[in-house]
């Protein structure tokens, strides 16, 4: 597709919204997009269309912005296809005015079938299933949506009560550790699991 603006494309929502001169993105209802989430900032961050193309400034938000998983700390030129996480709370995706093809989401991925506990990427079963404490980070990851889960969120529901006081973080990360080599087996040129330093992970679904 061939527009005169950009695009920037919700993902869950399916919303759309054009840059034709200045995006405002935020918790404040008079923004263009409007996240009713206490996580974003009323002036969360702003698309702004210049000669040498779009920019992406975070507005000095409480909870940041990143693009394509790397945090926004200036202005940021955005390319097509790349993803931005308001707060780790929602995704959204730019579609350059250039775009020739449409932005695909159906096909890929991590899925899960809560009944057998098996886990899908790209279509494919992962054989041997997850062990029970993969299987419940997966399950936390997937069905947070793309949102942010903490450390203390993963201790709560893939250790027991009584253990929780004794996990370390080393525990946390070697759990992640061994959920993304399982996860590259099927497909090794994407990381779903995100880090977002100091805040937690996310997983991200192509």
């Amino acid at each position: 597709m061939t527009t005169d603006s950009a695009l920037i494309v919700s993902r869950s929502g399916g919303g759309e919204w054009s840059v034709t001169d200045t995006l405002v993105i935020g918790r404040d209802p008079t923004c263009d997009v409007f996240i009713d989430d206490r996580q974003v900032s009323r002036r969360h961050a702003v698309v702004r269309r210049t000669d040498d193309g779009y920019v992406l400034t975070d507005e000095g938000s409480k909870n940041g912005t990143w693009v394509n998983g790397a945090a926004v700390t200036g202005p940021t030129r955005l390319q097509d296809g790349d993803e931005l996480s308001i707060a780790a709370r929602l995704k959204l995706y730019f579609v350059d005015a250039e775009a020739t093809a449409p932005l695909v989401f159906e096909g890929r991925g991590v899925r899960i079938d809560p009944e057998t506990l098996a886990v899908y990427v790209n279509g494919a079963e992962l054989d041997p299933p997850l062990s029970g404490p993969q299987w419940e980070l997966v399950r936390l990851l997937h069905d947070a949506d793309g949102a942010l889960v903490s450390r203390d969120d993963i201790v709560a529901h893939v250790w027991p009560e009584e253990e929780a006081r004794g996990v370390s973080e080393d525990a946390v990360d070697a759990l992640i550790r061994r959920v993304r080599m399982r996860l590259a087996e099927v497909e090794p040129d994407h990381q779903f699991i995100v880090t977002l330093r100091g805040y937690g992970f996310r997983l991200d679904n192509p």
